[in-house]
């Protein structure tokens, strides 16, 4: 499916309608009191989608938590960025939007992010030299300062729900953490580091 149905908190009403065309994304916001054929919309054009982020954030009472808020936040080449936001309180719709929130990843992911990942997978396969999310790449291994470049065989990689670790295998003081939530294409730098480890090992075995 590339249409996602996000409900109302408290009703069946729906809340945002997001299409996910070739060209851009479309996201739908309806309002019952206005006609269905002026229904206010947002549209992100494909070419224009430079970076996302997603996480959870937490909403906190006196003593305890009551609330959660999915989000996922897109970037254009003008540093301009689209936020869609999902707040559930008490626990209502919680499992309901957090399917959803995981389901409007996968879609980005695999309509427009996918690109950006073969992107720098081809610069990494003509040995071309990139900074991605922090992090320098070279054919030998990566980098991030020049007391931190580690070889290919070095690497090692930790994955959490919220962030993972990038290590030297034989001393983990030398390491960088990436989140998900506050680091754009957290999620490309994964993929991509983890893609070439692999296939690395499975050439030198």
């Amino acid at each position: 499916m590339n249409t996602i149905e996000v409900p109302q908190l408290l009703s069946k009403k729906l809340y945002r309608k997001l299409v996910f065309k070739p060209a851009g994304l479309v996201i739908e916001k309806p309002n019952s009191f206005m006609p269905t054929d002026l229904i206010p919309m947002e549209y992100v054009p494909a070419e224009n989608m430079l970076a996302f982020r997603y996480g959870i954030k937490w909403t906190r009472g006196y003593r305890f938590v009551f609330g959660r808020q999915y989000f996922v936040e897109i970037r254009n080449e003008d540093k301009n960025v689209c936020r869609l936001k999902l707040g559930s309180y008490y626990s209502i719709r919680k499992d309901l939007y957090g399917k959803l929130w995981n389901d409007i990843i996968h879609q980005l992911w695999k309509n427009y992010f996918v690109n950006i990942y073969n992107y720098y997978y081809d610069l990494y396969k003509i040995h071309q030299t990139f900074e991605l999310c922090g992090i320098g790449f070279h054919f030998d291994g990566i980098g991030w300062d020049l007391q931190n470049i580690l070889s290919w065989d070095d690497i090692a990689i930790s994955s959490y729900y919220h962030y993972f670790m990038i290590y030297n295998r034989h001393n983990k003081a030398q390491r960088q953490s990436r989140s998900f939530a506050t680091d754009w294409n957290a999620v490309i730098l994964q993929v991509l580091i983890k893609e070439i480890v692999k296939e690395r090992n499975v050439l030198q075995s």
